[in-house]
């Protein structure tokens, strides 16, 4: 009896583009990172276009004035760095949809769909998860600057700081951007990022560890090339892969990088010109989108407060990862090397008609 391919093996999440022959061509997964990247470029160059010619038509604006400043209390520049990184979703629905051919929901989990249980259990730990990871961040930096006396290694900062702080409203309009276009850019990052780069290289490799370093990898793209910003990065790439991976989706790595960078945007903008705002400044970099002004430190982030914050970011990030790791282990019933996988017996997902 011939096999049949709608009733595949159990099939973890960086296998999910071999559940039908069709999705699995030797160049369907180039098709779909060129799809996915080719589509992230265009976005973003109507984003950039659009911008500049609001600001153009504004009356008393500079052109250039805070779209690149890296200034965390900026609206503008918040606005635009986040608007570019929520490119990445569309970009990542059209590499699954045009380049893989594939349903997108083989891209958010095993289920080939959002997984409300998985939500509900996990998702909380997830959101404390990262929270702890800020807080940590911004005490190592606040403690870092108060051993030094208050300026953190960063030539100028005690003498900026009052400067640097945005008014109540500014920030109130900052905080308002945040909360509504971080998590979009959380899901984004995530869908292009962790489900497209892992799925494409999971087409070809049965052993999740080289999709799993290469979506971590992917993280280092377009970013400030300091220790402060390149280690919390790197770690949260890999975090929230191994999540994605152990899971069996995107559920619990979207909630860890949109509390990231919401909560260190948020510290970093209130905190400006301090060791807290500093160490908030290195993850809330290393958490932007590649490419954005966000993804390199604050103007007003002090360099020793900024390390001691990513660094402290880095090893909170891979202590707490171990935690959810036996967390998922547990309360899914699966070994501790062992990702959640699609049942051998649950049919694949219908094929998109051409």
């Amino acid at each position: 009896m011939s096999a049949d391919h709608s009733l595949p093996t159990a099939t973890p999440f960086h296998r999910m583009a071999t559940l039908r022959p069709a999705w699995t061509g030797r160049i369907r997964p180039l098709l779909t990172l060129a799809a996915a990247f080719t589509a992230y470029v265009v976005l973003i160059s109507v984003v950039l276009v659009l911008t500049i010619l609001v600001l153009a038509l504004a009356p008393g604006v500079n052109v250039a004035l805070g779209v690149t400043s890296g200034d965390p209390t900026s609206a503008l520049d918040v606005a635009l760095a986040l608007a570019m990184g929520v490119m990445w979703l569309p970009a990542g629905i059209i590499g699954v949809r045009f380049g893989g051919w594939r349903p997108l929901g083989t891209a958010w989990s095993i289920a080939a769909r959002p997984r409300r249980g998985l939500l509900r259990s996990l998702g909380p730990w997830s959101i404390a998860m990262g929270v702890a990871v800020v807080a940590a961040a911004g005490l190592a930096g606040a403690v870092t600057t108060a051993i030094a006396g208050g300026d953190g290694g960063g030539a100028g900062t005690s003498a900026g700081a009052a400067d640097a702080t945005g008014s109540v409203p500014q920030l109130l309009l900052v905080t308002l951007i945040v909360l509504v276009l971080a998590p979009l850019q959380a899901a984004g990052l995530e869908l292009a990022l962790r489900g497209v780069v892992m799925q494409a290289l999971g087409t070809w490799l049965r052993s999740p560890l080289l999709p799993l370093l290469a979506a971590g990898a992917v993280m280092l793209i377009g970013r400030e090339l300091s220790a402060a910003v390149l280690l919390p990065a790197l770690t949260l790439g890999l975090a929230s892969a191994i999540l994605a991976w152990k899971s069996g989706g995107l559920e619990l790595s979207i909630l860890l990088v949109a509390t990231i960078t919401a909560a260190s945007q948020l510290v970093s903008a209130v905190g400006a010109g301090t060791g807290a705002g500093a160490g908030g400044a290195a993850l809330s970099a290393a958490a932007a989108a590649p490419g954005t002004s966000s993804a390199a430190l604050a103007t007003t982030a002090s360099g020793s407060a900024a390390l001691a914050g990513g660094l402290t970011a880095a090893a909170a990030l891979l202590l707490l990862t171990a935690v959810m790791v036996a967390r998922i282990s547990a309360r899914q019933g699966v070994r501790l090397r062992e990702p959640v996988r699609r049942p051998a017996g649950e049919p694949a997902p219908a094929p998109v008609p051409y």
